[in-house]
């Protein structure tokens, strides 16, 4: 298994490292990164993320129940993901979208 880098767009927060597999709601938190997790389920909203570019390419699609959420609630932000539902797979570049 591998390590992984978690970027922020905010630069106040440090990068992250990250096992391979790891759940990302599970290792970033408020002291870690500037997203925020409330039911870690995909189904508030909370921690929805943009990706960039190259992380949004790298990462692994949503499935579906997240789509349909991002459908709904992301319409302008195509590279939009939950945070809850990414597992480490690649580097990831956050923007966080509830600041």
């Amino acid at each position: 298994m591998g390590k992984f880098t978690i970027t922020f767009d905010n630069a106040a927060f440090a990068p992250v490292e990250v096992q391979a597999g790891e759940k990302l709601c599970d290792v970033l938190d408020g002291t870690h990164s500037p997203v925020f997790f409330g039911c870690k389920s995909g189904n508030c909203g909370t921690c929805m993320v943009e990706l960039d570019e190259a992380s949004f390419a790298a990462a692994p699609p949503p499935d579906d129940l997240e789509q349909e959420y991002l459908e709904f609630a992301a319409k302008d932000k195509p590279r939009a993901r939950l945070a809850c539902q990414l597992t480490a797979q690649c580097n990831l570049h956050l923007k966080y979208l509830q600041d």
